[in-house]
């Protein structure tokens, strides 16, 4: 059974996924260019291992067929962070809703798994002159999600949205 359940598609690993985000928090500072952090968790009704599987795969799939090719998609744990190089508070929005509408399906059969599929989207964007470190960031765009998972929200929450 447990082959049954790793996963098909393969994204960067988490420890290259923080190498290629130092990089580009040090390439954003150097070019004045903003940078935005997007972090997406899954849940599967019914919560069982192959459903959440299925949902896993489904939500890899959407990030690969939907993401620019300059955009870095993570999986950590059964959530996964997106890294948006270039890409200000604005360009996240449009991604993020891009993903939400994407992900709001009212039931879903995927592999011949039957379930209700919810996505909860947290975002954090930083300008060009930002001097934050690359684990405040993905603590931001954590705290970002779990306030989307904690009060049920099917729309991204942006970090400085919670915090104003």
């Amino acid at each position: 059974m447990e082959n049954a359940l790793t996963h098909e598609i393969e994204l960067y690993p988490l420890e290259s996924f923080k190498t290629i985000l130092d990089y580009e928090l040090h390439r954003s500072r150097r070019y004045k260019e903003s940078l935005t952090l997007i972090h997406v968790a899954v849940e599967a009704d019914p919560n069982t291992p192959q459903t959440q599987h299925s949902a896993e795969v489904f939500a890899i799939n959407v990030l690969n067929l939907q993401l620019r090719e300059t955009d870095i998609p993570c999986k950590t744990g059964s959530e996964f962070l997106v890294l948006a190089p270039a890409t200000g508070e604005q360009g996240g929005r449009i991604a993020c809703e891009r993903l939400e509408s994407l992900f709001k399906v009212m039931h879903q059969t995927y592999d011949r798994v039957s379930f209700q599929l919810s996505a909860f989207i947290g975002m954090t964007s930083i300008d060009g002159t930002s001097t934050i470190p690359a684990t405040k960031l993905i603590q931001q765009a954590s705290t970002a999600m779990q306030h989307a998972r904690v009060n049920r929200l099917n729309r991204a929450i942006l970090f400085s949205e919670i915090t104003e």
